[in-house]
């Protein structure tokens, strides 16, 4: 069997999901939130809802939600919308959670259809450096050129190899690249940063960069609801673990339910990256809707594992999918289409350095009202303590009146002495007329609260 060629990889991808950009398809009621980047010190998080229709209402709603997440309501610091997009917005806050102090920020917005919510929390004591490292991602290499097949106009497809036939280039909306689709084949993708879904005239469909995160059991970040768990291993165990979580996202969201069948090992192509895996795998599946029904078809996926980093692990997924009986005859122009993506890294780079940018600006502005808020607040408590000692102080001297004595110390042994208050300065001065400074009166304030 000929081996496959790994696909072209997008490099710039992962910078936009620290950017928060890459956001995950979620249930309108209770949507679901992917880890999209990690640390030991936070997360970066980020779902899709379409029951918020105002930018207030997406926040309240994504409070909520983290008052779930974190066992408690998150007090929040302040929020602010878009001066340039005014269907933008966000919040900051600050909440402590088992025990530990966290600050975070709030993203959100407003779409024709849903609204994009990304949530980037952090320890309170994190630093700036720290911050950066979780919203600035690991640098990729370049991507390697396509497969010498695709330079010379044919295509590998596993077990054969067949000619180019014509493709229709579709443009993304944003600028970020194209790709080409085959005779009735279509697609509504707005970005090549993306999940791209091209489906095709015959219930046939492939998709590309589909990205997750998986939070390892070794993991001590805080669990979120609907996060995708598994152990690292080889793509195929791994892969097994995930179906039914996919599945069970898939019905949630009132999609069909998924079970594969016969999976087996394609190839094992070189990855971009070094210390990461690339596999293919071939297997079947059924698809079982909602209302009854059942379809089955085979499927063929590149699946990428990046190593374990604070608990978690990336998996990149890219797949084409047809029925049983046409998926052989379907194939090559599948693959054809998976080949044809091609990126415009300069716009990428650039919507990503900007919203990072961005991003940062607006963080580090809130991070230094905060800042001044707390000491503002420091102050208060300071004058308050300030004002109680005052009266402690002043209560502290009735006492003494009531009491009728003082304390004497004799500063070169150290005895203490209680003395008539009504003669206790005059004591002291005919004392130190023999021994100047040795002996001092102690006022009951300054014993008790000096």
């Amino acid at each position: 069997m000929r081996s496959l060629s790994p696909l072209p990889r997008r490099p710039k991808l992962v910078a936009l999901v620290a950017a928060g950009v890459l956001t995950c398809t979620a249930h309108a009621a209770s949507p679901e939130y992917t880890t999209v980047h990690a640390t030991e010190l936070g997360k970066v998080l980020a779902s899709e809802r379409s029951s918020a229709q105002t930018l207030r209402a997406a926040l309240q709603q994504t409070l909520a939600d983290l008052t779930r997440y974190f066992g408690t309501a998150p007090s929040v610091f302040s929020a602010f919308a878009d001066s340039k997009d005014p269907h933008a917005g966000g919040a900051t806050f600050l909440v402590t959670a088992r025990g530990v102090k966290m600050k975070g920020l709030v993203k959100c917005q407003l779409g024709a259809a849903t609204t994009r919510v990304v949530v980037i929390y952090i320890r309170a004591d994190a630093t700036g450096a720290q911050w950066a490292a979780l919203v600035q991602p690991p640098q990729e290499p370049p991507a390697k050129p396509a497969a010498e097949g695709a330079a010379s106009g044919t295509t590998a497809t596993g077990s054969t190899t067949v000619s180019k036939g014509p493709l229709t280039t579709y443009n993304f909306p944003d600028g970020t690249g194209s790709v080409g689709l085959a005779e009735g084949w279509t697609t509504n993708a707005q970005t090549v940063t993306r999940l791209v879904l091209l489906l095709g005239p015959k219930d046939q469909s492939v998709s590309l960069g589909g990205l997750y995160t998986v939070v390892t059991p070794a993991s001590t970040l805080p669990h979120v609801p609907g996060e995708l768990r598994g152990s690292y291993g080889s793509a195929a165990e791994v892969f097994a673990a995930l179906v039914p979580q996919f599945s069970a996202m898939s019905a949630k969201q009132g999609g069909p339910t998924r079970t594969v069948d016969h999976l087996i090992k394609v190839d094992d192509p070189k990855h971009v990256l070094a210390s990461a895996q690339m596999t293919v795998l071939r297997f079947g599946v059924t698809e079982i809707a909602p209302g009854g029904g059942s379809k089955h078809y085979q499927t063929m996926v590149w699946m990428g594992l990046g190593p374990v980093r604070h608990g978690t692990f990336f998996v990149t997924l890219t797949n084409m999918r047809a029925p049983d009986a046409t998926f052989e005859k379907d194939k090559p122009v599948m693959f054809e289409m998976l080949t044809s993506v091609k990126n415009n890294d300069a716009v990428i780079q650039r919507k990503a350095s900007k919203e990072l940018a961005a991003q940062n600006q607006r963080f580090e502005a809130q991070q230094k009202a905060m800042r001044a808020q707390q000491a503002a607040n420091d102050a208060q408590h300071q004058q308050f303590w300030d004002r109680q000692r005052e009266q402690a102080r002043s209560n502290d001297n009735f006492d003494e009146y009531i009491r009728g004595v003082r304390t004497v110390e004799d500063t070169q042994t150290g005895v203490k002495t209680s003395v008539d208050l009504g003669n206790v300065t005059k004591i002291v001065d005919d004392l130190n007329e023999h021994d100047p400074g040795r002996y001092k009166e102690i006022p009951l304030r300054d014993e008790v609260n000096p």
